[in-house]
């Protein structure tokens, strides 16, 4: 059976489909131009245009996953770019709900993407408990009123027609995905090669993360538990204070943490966009997937950063 992927040319939908046809499987990649997916994975899937998907096309598929979107923090987020952020969103779930709600509970199951930015955003990590665990699901109320927190319950409420139908849906609220060629890491590292890292604002922001080789498996333990639905927290358990991951960061490799980024400044560059990536965050705990006996790879940062910064990775 075909593993369908919408979003398969970003950072970690290229991950997934090299993992996959690695291990032998069937792998379709929905995108805008079936050249460009062919020229990316040399021809070994099945390329896909959004113009002719139908629901037959999903009909014989193990699963659907969604992660198209475009990048949050990749420009300034002016009222216009807010507006595609969104839109670059819902509109592909609401296609892919569509479609698959009519095939109804014949549909094969669907993992669509989230963010663990539903939950609100915090200015400090607690060191308690989070009371933020995936327990609360689109039928809740959350009320936070962050643009990032808007853009994951709208991105949820899209997928609401498919399950009305009885369409089997997995919201995989995303954590920051760290990798080293993608995603936000490598920005986030960069002043630390020249000896300017330190923490941003206070560093007392949680900071909440996941690693790539843990996406593909919590990917893989759902399929194998075909039970859960609904939100799953796709983070490691140890979310740290951006402080830590400063010094963590530093420690690996072995540059100083001395240079503080004042949040007014960031707030000067990148406005609204600073307020909410930069400095505040959330302290999310992936209470479902470790519940149902989920083993990450990387559940503590060091570790991770050890395996992606490696001393050849360059600035």
């Amino acid at each position: 059976m075909e593993r369908i992927l919408a979003g398969g040319t970003g950072f970690i939908g290229q991950y997934l489909v090299r993992e996959w046809l690695a291990q032998g499987k069937q792998v379709a990649v929905i995108g805008r131009s079936k050249e460009k997916i062919q020229k990316l994975f040399q021809g070994q899937v099945r390329a896909l245009e959004w113009s002719e998907l139908t629901a037959d096309t999903f009909r014989q598929a193990e699963v659907v996953i969604n992660l198209a979107g475009a990048g949050i923090g990749e420009q300034r987020w002016t009222e216009k770019r807010k507006t595609e952020l969104v839109d670059s969103r819902t509109k592909t779930t609401t296609m892919l709900a569509t479609l698959l709600a009519q095939l109804g509970k014949e549909a094969p199951r669907w993992f669509n993407a989230s963010a663990a930015s539903i939950y609100g955003l915090q200015s400090a990590f607690s060191g308690l408990p989070s009371r933020f665990d995936g327990a609360v699901g689109i039928d809740k109320d959350i009320v936070a009123p962050d643009f990032l927190s808007y853009i994951a319950r709208e991105w949820e409420q899209a997928a609401k027609p498919a399950i009305n139908k009885g369409v089997h849906v997995v919201f995989l609220r995303f954590g920051v995905v760290l990798a080293k060629d993608g995603g936000a890491l490598p920005h986030m590292v960069r002043p630390f090669y020249y000896f300017l890292g330190g923490p941003i604002g206070t560093g007392n922001q949680p900071f909440c993360w996941v690693t790539l080789p843990d996406v593909a498996a919590v990917i893989d333990f759902l399929l194998a538990h075909p039970e859960m639905s609904g939100p799953v927290d796709v983070v490691a358990p140890g979310c740290v204070p951006q402080r830590e991951f400063a010094e963590i960061v530093g420690e690996v490799l072995h540059r100083p943490t001395a240079v503080p980024m004042p949040g007014f400044l960031l707030k000067l560059l990148f406005g609204e966009m600073a307020q909410e990536l930069l400095l505040q965050g959330q302290y999310v705990y992936p209470k479902r997937l470790i519940d149902m006996g989920f083993k990450f790879f990387y559940p503590e940062l060091k570790p991770a950063l050890q395996l992606i910064l490696k001393p050849s990775q360059k600035a």
